[in-house]
């Protein structure tokens, strides 16, 4: 099987954190998750900061069990008009699925940097930068999405739904702390050297660090805040 990439499963770790997740995507993500320490720390930032709140997690659960109740009608329908009429309905509710999905979960718009604050960059005794982000529009978000260019450069993307979400405490990735794992992205990378690491995109990001500057030491805080067994 094909290397899955770090984008796959970050869009998976949320479900794999919730327990929502199936076998075998499971098995995907614990797989990459041996090799891969950035996804890893998303794991683990997902576990001190995610809160799924509790009407998707029921959201969850009944299209869970709707789902259930298409498989059962299907196999135990024993007339022509009801299995067209369950085919009908599985495609109806398929459309309504997905545009749902669209416009509230598929993380595809890009946060403006206006509204972005990043401040207290300095650097854990593991060598992984730490900082201290701020989304200030009040709106949430739940992906970020890392990309490198040619030349070293860095980008984490900060993505939305079409439709946004007010934030909730504590938040998410809209206030607090971060940390970037540059050995363990150049290794996921096959040795390409990252230069500088970006918050945002190449036309419009905040630069967080970059090759030679010289980050202070991360407070005794901060280390223990990112310490996990």
């Amino acid at each position: 099987m094909s290397k899955v990439s770090c984008e796959i499963v970050q869009d998976l770790l949320p479900l794999y954190y919730d327990n929502v997740c199936s076998d075998d995507s499971k098995r995907i993500v614990e797989e990459h998750l041996v090799e891969c320490e950035s996804c890893k720390e998303e794991l683990y930032r997902i576990k001190a900061d995610f809160i799924l709140p509790k009407e998707e997690m029921e959201r969850n659960k009944n299209d869970g069990n709707a789902i259930k109740g298409i498989s059962s009608f299907w196999n135990h329908s024993k007339t022509k008009s009801f299995i067209k009429g369950g085919i009908i309905s599985a495609l109806l509710l398929s459309f309504i699925t997905l545009g749902y999905y669209g416009l509230f979960h598929w993380h595809i718009t890009n946060v403006p940097i206006e509204v972005v604050e990043i401040k207290n960059v300095s650097k854990l005794e593991n060598g992984s930068i730490v900082y201290e982000n701020d989304i200030t529009d009040g709106y949430s978000i739940y992906r970020i999405k890392y990309d490198m260019d040619e030349k070293g450069n860095f980008y984490l993307t900060p993505l939305r739904p079409i439709i946004k979400s007010k934030a909730q405490p504590p938040y998410s990735m809209v206030k607090g702390y971060d940390i970037f794992n540059i050995e363990g992205q150049e290794m996921n990378r096959e040795g390409a050297e990252i230069k500088a690491l970006y918050y945002g995109t190449p036309e419009d990001n905040i630069l967080i660090w970059k090759k030679g500057m010289d980050l202070p030491k991360a407070s005794e805080e901060i280390e223990d805040m990112f310490h996990f067994e």
